[in-house]
C-alpha cells in the first residue's frame, strides 16, 4: 500500500530497527540470565549464540509479517493489537522450520551437542513436515506472547512512533506556505492512500508507527507519523490531540463530553480535543463559519445582481 523511502516526507525505518535491536538485546540478556532448559547441553558461549540467532531471526520475521499484514487488503482495517497477534501467529509458521534448523539442525546434528532429554521427540525427528509441525506447536504460544510483550509499549503509546521524519524544507517556513516543496510533500504522503478511498480527507489518527486515514469513502492504515501530515497539509487542518489531525472543513461542531471536549466531524465521528488545543480549535471553527458565511453572502449578492 505504501513504500518506505529515505526521501522527503516519508517514514524512515531506522528507528524501528533501533527499537527492535534494543528489545532483542534485552530479551537476550534475560534468557541468558534465566538459562531456560531448551533441551540442548552446550557451553555457555554456544548457548549465547543460539539465543542470539533465535531472537534475531524471530524479531526480523515477526516485524516483516506485521508490516505485510498491515498492508493486506483484508486486514488493513484491523486494530493494531489484532495485527500484532495475527503477525505472531503467522510469523510462528515461518519461524517453525527456521527454529528447527537452528536448534535440532545446527546445535544437535551439525555441532553434535547432546540433548538434555533423550525422550525429546524433536531431537529424533528428521527435518520434514512432522518436525516442522511439532516445532510450530512448541513455539506458537511463547513466540506470540513474547511478540506481544515487545510490542506492548507501542500499543500503549509509551514510546514515540517507531519512524523518523526527514525535513522537507526550512523548519522556519510558515505552515501556510504554498512553496513547491510543500505541495510535493502533501502529494508524497497522499500517494500511500488507496485510490478507492478518494482524496477527500476527513481525519488522521496516529497508531504508533502507523496512521489510520479517514476519508469520505472509508479508512486505511498506512506507515507514517502525524507530524508528517501536519507539516504537509499546512492550514487545511490542525492537530486537535496528540493522536489526531482533522481537516478544518470537516469540523461540524465542538461540544463538551464529560470533563473533556470533542470535535464532531462530518462523518459523525467524535474526536477528543486536548485542553491546550481547545481554543485553537474553536478559533478555526469560527474562521471556517465566517468564511462560509461570506461566501454565502457573495453568492446571494451575485444572484440579486443577475435578477436586476
Amino acid at each position: 500500500m505504501t513504500s518506505i523511502s529515505s526521501g522527503a516526507g516519508l517514514a524512515n525505518p531506522s528507528s524501528v530497527i533501533r527499537y527492535l535491536i534494543g528489545a532483542g538485546v534485552a530479551l537476550w540478556a534475560l534468557v541468558i540470565a534465566l538459562s531456560p532448559d531448551v533441551g540442548i547441553d552446550a557451553p555457555w558461549v554456544w548457548m549465547a549464540i543460539f539465543w542470539a540467532l533465535q531472537i534475531g531471526v524471530g524479531l526480523t520475521v515477526l516485524q516483516l509479517t506485521l508490516y505485510l499484514l498491515s498492508r493486506a487488503q483484508n486486514t488493513v482495517r484491523w486494530p493494531l493489537w489484532l495485527l500484532v497477534i495475527g503477525s505472531g501467529l503467522l510469523g510462528s509458521f515461518v519461524l517453525a522450520p527456521l527454529y528447527w534448523l537452528i536448534g535440532e539442525g545446527l546445535m544437535l546434528q551439525t555441532l553434535g551437542f547432546a540433548a538434555t532429554n533423550d525422550d525429546d521427540l524433536d531431537a529424533t525427528l528428521a527435518f520434514g513436515f512432522s518436525a516442522v509441525v511439532h516445532e510450530f506447536v512448541d513455539i506458537v504460544a511463547p513466540v506470540t506472547a513474547a511478540w506481544l510483550v515487545v510490542s506492548w509499549p507501542r500499543l500503549q503509546g509509551l514510546i514515540p512512533p517507531l519512524v523518523e521524519q526527514y525535513s522537507s524544507g526550512n523548519s522556519d517556513k510558515p505552515k501556510d506556505s504554498l512553496a513547491p516543496d510543500h505541495a510535493a510533500s502533501a502529494r508524497s504522503w497522499r500517494t500511500a492512500i488507496p485510490r478507492e478511498l478518494g482524496n477527500e480527507l476527513i481525519a488522521v489518527k496516529s497508531e504508533l508507527q502507523y496512521l489510520r486515514v479517514f476519508t469520505a469513502r472509508g479508512s486505511a492504515l498506512i506507515l507514517g507519523a502525524l507530524q508528517e501530515i501536519e507539516d504537509a497539509e499546512g492550514q487545511t487542518g490542525m492537530r486537535v490531540h496528540r493522536s489526531w489531525w482533522v481537516h478544518a472543513q470537516h469540523i461540524h461542531a465542538v461540544r463538551k463530553k464529560g470533563d473533556a471536549a470533542v470535535c464532531v466531524l462530518s462523518d459523525g465521528r467524535e474526536v477528543p480535543i486536548s485542553r491546550r488545543r481547545k481554543s485553537d480549535v474553536l478559533a478555526t471553527l469560527e474562521q471556517t463559519a465566517n468564511r462560509d458565511l461570506t461566501k454565502g453572502q457573495l453568492s446571494e449578492h451575485s444572484s440579486q445582481s443577475q435578477l436586476n
